[in-house]
Formats: C-alpha cells, structure tokens, sequence
C-alpha cells in the first residue's frame, strides 16, 4: 500500500473507533433499521433478550458478536459506519440481498475479519481500499454488484492468508492486477468487468484458477456492458465450471 494511501486507511479507521462508543446491541439495531429489519425475511429475536440469541448472529465465549450471517434476508437499504463496531467480528455474510450504495470505510475496522460474502447485492462504488486493513481475510466475495473503477493496488499484497477473491460481473476497469505473489490462494474469478485485458499474461504461469472469461447472462448488469465470450487459449482458465 503506499504511503498516502496508508495515512488515508488509518486515519479512517481512527475515526471508525472514535465512533464506536456504541454497544455491539446499538450497532446491530442501528443496522437493522438501515437495513429494514422490520421486512426481513426472518428476524427472530432481534432487539429482545441477548444480541447472541438473535437470529443470523453468533458471538464467542465471553459474548462478542463473532458472525453476522443474514444471506438472502431480504435485506435493503445501505451500510452504514455501525458496521465497524464489531473488533471481534469473524465472518461477515450479507450475500444475496439488495444492499445498495457503496461500501462504508469503517469496514477497515473489522480486523479479526476471515469471511466477509458481499455477493449479489447491488454496491456501487469503488472496491473499498480501507478493506486491505483486514489484514486475516481469507475469502473475500465482492462479486455480482456494481463496483466500478480499478482494483486498488493494496488488494494484491494486503491478504496474507487470502484463498479466494470474486470481482466477476462488476464495472471494474483499468487492469486486472497480478495476485499470484499470495501463496494460499488457489482461486480468482474477474469474468464480467471491462478489464483492459480479460486474461492477462501472469495467470499464464499461476498455479491460482482463474475464471476470467464466461457468460454474463446473471450478472446484475445490462449484457450490453459484458464482454463477449472469450475462451483464451493457455489462459489457465478451467472452462466449463459450474459457478454458484
């Protein structure tokens, strides 16, 4: 990350915990408003009783919120800061909704972060860099939105334990970044932006899976904006795959 960059993230973060006088109770209902709570599609418990008896929520021994797990929730509405009012937070699954709007940086905060699944939703914006703070991620889904502009240079020396990235079917543009300096990550799926090339050179010598080509036929995008379907020879690029 470059040093500017850096000043920027940390200077977010410090503001994200100045923020976070909060409890984990308030940050979780000030989400479930923002969110609309009240039309989910299951919302047992909330705002009775212990935060670690509501539905979607999990929390470790001494009562932390460890997981927040509300997929295809019906879930609408934007983040906001409250989500970085969790230190302990382990995985976070939002996948399958219909969060709009872009990314809150306070999502730097989540440091303890392994799983975050942003997935089919509709998040627009720039990739978030405060992201590239969590440093322990291991699967970060971001795919199937509408994320535009390039991949922060960050995304590829930030993950020290990073196993699987999806950018696929966003507006990303600019190049698609080398990630085989990651020695634990075995998958990468880009399809469906409009990278400068689809299949650069790298992904010709990793040893990553690569899905870089493929129809766009469920991205939440017009077709008219997908590239055409490419299969790029020696691309690395294990074609058909069924892809979830």
């Amino acid at each position: 990350m470059k040093f500017g960059t850096s000043l920027v993230v940390l200077g977010l973060i410090a503001t994200v915990f100045a923020q976070c006088v909060i409890s984990e109770q308030e940050a979780l209902m000030n989400l479930y408003t923002a969110l609309g709570g009240d039309f989910w599609t299951d919302n047992s418990g909330w705002n009775t009783g212990d935060v670690c008896t509501w539905y979607g929520i999990g929390c470790n021994l001494d009562g932390y919120v460890t997981d927040i797990r509300l997929p295809a929730n019906n879930l609408t509405g934007e983040l906001t800061s409250d989500i970085g009012c969790f230190p302990y937070l382990k995985s976070l699954q939002l996948n399958e909704n219909e969060i709009s709007g872009p990314v809150p940086d306070a999502i730097g905060f989540l440091t303890n972060l392994k799983y975050l699944n942003l997935d089919n939703n509709r998040l627009s914006g720039p990739l978030p860099v405060a992201l590239c703070n969590d440093e322990y991620l291991q699967y970060i889904y971001l795919g199937h939105n509408l994320f535009e502009g390039e991949i922060p240079a960050c995304y590829v020396t930030s993950f020290t334990f990073v196993k699987e990235i999806h950018l696929d079917c966003n507006l990303l543009t600019g190049d698609l970044l080398d990630f085989s300096g990651y020695e634990y990550m075995f998958e990468l799926r880009s399809r469906c932006n409009n990278f400068n090339v689809e299949c650069p050179a790298w992904i010709e010598t990793s040893d990553i899976l690569v899905i870089c080509t493929g129809s766009c036929e469920d991205c939440p995008i017009p077709d008219t904006q997908c590239p055409e379907f490419i299969e790029v020879e020696d691309c690395g690029l294990y074609y058909p795959i069924e892809i979830p």
